[in-house]
């Protein structure tokens, strides 16, 4: 059979990758190449390249509205301004059945883009690459990871999709320009999740843990990275066992240590991206041409951080209400995560870095903060809810108390039936805008305070994405979500 042929859509450049700056500014290739390309180490970084843009371009979509979207909106701690009843898939809701949110194209595109360099890139001669074996493991290691996370969140998304693997002799087969599926049905959730377990395995094999301040810190997967999105999906599949030992290996092995929030400058830093605590981050700077005009930062900020922008024109909002209800009034990260705290509509600081093409008149502001994905506290606090499922309190409350101390918050110590909870909420409060919440929820099936989650809902599934109903249409194997088959949306 004759592989893949995707068009050429960027120019090939010959460079040797030989910093973290080179890699992230140069012209990635994201779609796949001819035969004559694949004929050296630097035709497998460029694709790998290609990977990681396309993992960014799919989750900050819209200027970020996928990542918060999918992450935040049905939660009870950020939200759209507009408060439709969208947020809570209510029947009907929907304006388009295929809008951007149900469909998957992006996301394909990255699988397609990895099965590419895991086919092409093993074909190489070690001897092509500049640390031999070694140098080629590397590359293949990021690419099994990269199809990891990328199937892993479609899971979180829609539960069941359908799992492309292998390289076909031209994606039009299997993938239409609009990201429909053609001839292949949803496999189960479980089926999905144990082929990411499998990728992680040999990219864990493959990879070595990273070192603080080098060049791909944070940026590209090592594997510290690869534990911790293994202790995702084993709590998801509720491995709680595995998950624990995984998030222990990131927490004693991985090389990362918790920011100082007593620092204010150190916690900007974090935000900002490539702190100690950073695990992976899409890089949004400023100076490496990554940043976005109209992003999260524009619509998550306003005055005095995006200079003389109204109050009004941001889209996303805290749910101060509740969330209020959960910082203590001393808790650092009120000063820290926050601006306008005390005002009817706080902003979350977490992308408030602003870099302007013209500074003298303040004219076209970028935001200039990586957006973090994986970071030390969220998977000290995996680990917790491991522990907490494992009937191991003590360990777990241990944890949790090192994420409050942080903060100065005052230490858990109520009874053991509220541990759960309470790791939870804390996962709230330190993780918020980063994408966590609504998944949380539906891993740890937490639900008391949202209403329109009923026992028949949840029974059905009803938490996951609709399915873009031209997908359904193009292809005749695939079967819309059992909630959503019988609504009119």
């Amino acid at each position: 059979m004759k592989y893949l042929k995707y068009k050429l859509f960027v120019l090939i450049l010959g460079l040797m990758i030989t910093s973290c700056s080179n890699w992230l500014e140069m012209n990635p290739i994201n779609q796949t190449t001819s035969e004559g390309f694949w004929i050296n180490e630097n035709a497998a970084e460029q694709t790998l390249a290609g990977a990681y843009a396309l993992l960014r371009k799919a989750l900050l979509n819209n200027g970020g509205e996928t990542f918060l979207t999918y992450g935040e909106l049905n939660g009870t701690t950020f939200k759209h301004k507009d408060q439709t009843d969208t947020e809570k898939f209510v029947d009907g809701s929907f304006w388009n059945p295929n809008m951007g949110e149900f469909q998957w194209a992006n996301f394909y595109k990255i699988t397609a883009q990895c099965n590419l360099i895991l086919l092409k890139a093993a074909e190489l001669d070690v001897s092509l690459f500049k640390n031999g074996e070694k140098g080629k493991q590397k590359i293949l290691g990021e690419a099994y990871f990269l199809r990891a996370f990328t199937y892993f969140y479609m899971v979180k998304v829609w539960g069941d999709v359908p799992l492309v693997i292998t390289s076909l002799q031209n994606v039009s087969e299997v993938i239409t320009k609009d990201g429909a599926v053609l001839n292949v049905p949803r496999d189960p959730e479980a089926k999905v999740l144990e082929q990411c377990i499998s990728d992680l395995k040999l990219a864990e094999s493959y990879l070595v843990y990273g070192t603080e301040g080098s060049d791909e810190w944070a940026v590209r997967a090592n594997k510290g990275t690869v534990e911790a999105l293994m202790a995702h999906i084993y709590l998801w599949m509720h491995k709680s066992a595995e998950a624990e030992l995984a998030a222990d290996a990131v927490i004693t092995k991985g090389g990362y240590s918790l920011v100082d929030y007593s620092d204010s400058l150190a916690v900007e830093g974090m935000f900002t991206g490539r702190s100690s605590e950073g695990i992976l981050e899409l890089n949004s700077r400023f100076d490496q041409s990554e940043s976005i005009v109209d992003g999260i930062t524009n619509r998550t900020v306003y005055h005095p951080w995006i200079y003389n922008k109204k109050e009004e024109g941001g889209t996303w909002v805290v749910q101060k209400e509740y969330m209020s209800s959960l910082y203590e009034e001393n808790d650092l990260r009120l000063k820290r995560f926050f601006g306008f705290w005390n005002q009817e509509r706080p902003i979350i600081l977490k992308y408030a870095q602003v870099i302007y093409e013209n500074p003298a008149l303040h004219l076209n502001p970028h935001g200039n903060n990586n957006i973090i994905l994986l970071r030390l506290s969220d998977i000290i606090l995996l680990r917790a809810e491991a522990l907490q499922n494992l009937g191991r309190a003590v360990e777990a409350t241990t944890l949790l108390n090192t994420i409050r101390n942080r903060a100065m918050a005052t230490p858990f110590a109520g009874a053991d039936s509220d541990l759960k909870l309470a790791i939870f909420q804390e996962r709230e409060m330190e993780l918020i805008g980063e994408g966590h919440n609504y998944f949380d929820r539906i891993r740890s099936d937490e639900w008391s305070d949202i209403s329109w989650m009923t026992s028949t809902r949840k029974g059905l599934k009803g938490y996951y994405w609709p399915i873009a109903a031209s997908y359904i249409t193009n292809n005749p194997k695939l079967t819309q979500q059992s909630y959503w088959a019988t609504k009119v949306w």
